[in-house]
């Protein structure tokens, strides 16, 4: 990375930056700024064990020969979705989420939106690092396609699984249920834009109508305007929400 080294660390720290600070934005009660960094760093911090655990058992799992669409169902629904989702969950889950400074019901999708950038920021400073970039404009093209791909379905899964865990607040009878839905939902969105960016998938698609890109590209914007609907929803309700 040579001398350019601190300019490339700025590219991979922008796109979580600037998805954090717009959806803090929506915020009407502003989070304690110790709250925020303290989620956001526990979210990066997650994402060391998350990435060995990862790497152990796909070695292990490439090792029993399975048929290619096997494999590519048990790496991108429970090795990477379901544990990804499940540690930035838990970043959230003990830090912040029984304390008081959740005092209104989007306070939830929030932080874990919070600790989502977290992860995904410590994702994008490793990507850039392990790049040789030969132009100027290379990682700033590599920054912009992680701000609108890899870090906002971070923050998209994770918004929604909150969202979800926010409405069981409010109906305790069905709580599990609902926030199962929303686990499973999340986990299988970012096992499928996973799946359509997976090299051997847009390699197999790139001579067809449309490429497996854009169709990760438009889950992405799917899932943004389901979120943005939710919170605006979630906004509406009343009274201190505790899991």
């Amino acid at each position: 990375m040579n001398n350019n080294i601190f300019i490339y660390l700025l590219f991979a720290l922008l796109p979580g930056l600037i998805w954090l600070f717009y959806f803090l934005k929506k915020d009407v009660l502003p989070e304690p700024k110790r709250q925020i960094i303290k989620v956001f760093f526990l979210g990066a911090l997650i994402s060391i064990p998350v990435a060995c655990f990862e790497l152990w058992f796909l070695n292990d799992l490439n090792r029993m020969g399975l048929p290619e669409k096997t494999f590519l169902i048990i790496k991108f629904i429970f090795v990477i979705g379901l544990t990804e989702e499940v540690f930035k969950y838990l970043a959230v889950r003990y830090s912040v989420l029984k304390s008081s400074c959740i005092d209104e019901p989007i306070d939830i999708p929030l932080y874990m939106i919070i600790s989502a950038l977290g992860f995904a920021t410590v994702e994008n400073i490793l990507l850039f690092c392990t790049q040789e970039f030969l132009v100027f404009s290379d990682p700033l093209i590599l920054a912009f396609t992680r701000f609108i791909g890899a870090t906002l379905l971070h923050v998209l899964c994770s918004g929604i699984i909150g969202y979800f865990l926010a409405l069981a607040c409010y109906n305790i009878r069905h709580r599990h249920i609902i926030s199962l839905f929303g686990f499973s939902f999340a986990i299988m969105v970012h096992a499928f834009f996973n799946f359509f960016m997976e090299s051997s998938i847009i390699k197999a698609t790139e001579n067809e109508w449309g490429s497996s890109v854009l169709y990760s590209l438009f889950i992405v914007f799917i899932l943004f305007i389901f979120l943005s609907i939710a919170l605006k929803r979630i906004k509406k309700l009343k009274g201190v929400c505790k899991i």
